[in-house]
């Protein structure tokens, strides 16, 4: 069975990718393999930001909305944590729905394309469908750096979702 490396990171464009690496499974008979990276540094605006947010449960967005009015210091790895988790079980939630097979993944910490380069390897995953842009800064590029280097080094078929 073909598998389909999604990462997913709570934005817009990955939410958009894994609808497409849906239809790639249903169409060609794949299974999803979902991959979130622990997205270190980011401020409780930014993760208060993610397409995903209204799924947070009540004791989370609150912390959230706390540390958002206390300033720009960044999130705490461990909410960074259960709102990975969040993300992977909305992920997963819609993989389910569309009735396809699912891995998901343990959360990985570490530089976002290395994280997915191994995740390929570990998986046997014969395509990857990502985001464009995830939940970084962003510049004038459209193509974020991290598909940029993630498509440069894998070995396998590699589609960009805007």
């Amino acid at each position: 069975m073909h598998t389909i490396l999604v990462p997913v990171d709570g934005s817009v464009h990955a939410m958009k990718a894994l609808q497409i690496a849906c239809d790639l499974a249903e169409k060609y008979g794949g299974r999803i393999a979902l991959l979130h990276i622990l997205a270190k540094g980011r401020t409780a605006h930014q993760v208060l930001d993610l397409a995903v947010a209204n799924a947070f449960d009540a004791k989370i967005r609150a912390l959230l909305e706390r540390l958002s009015h206390a300033g720009s210091a960044p999130v705490p790895d461990s909410v960074m944590t259960v709102v990975g988790e969040t993300i992977l079980d909305q992920a997963a939630a819609k993989v389910d729905r569309r009735g396809l097979d699912a891995e998901i993944m343990p959360i990985a910490s570490g530089d976002p394309a290395d994280c997915i380069l191994t995740a390929r390897k570990r998986t046997g995953a014969g395509t990857i469908v990502m985001g464009c842009r995830g939940t970084g800064g962003t510049d004038a590029n459209a193509f974020g750096s991290v598909s940029q280097t993630v498509f440069a080094q894998a070995d396998c078929t590699c589609l960009s979702v805007k």
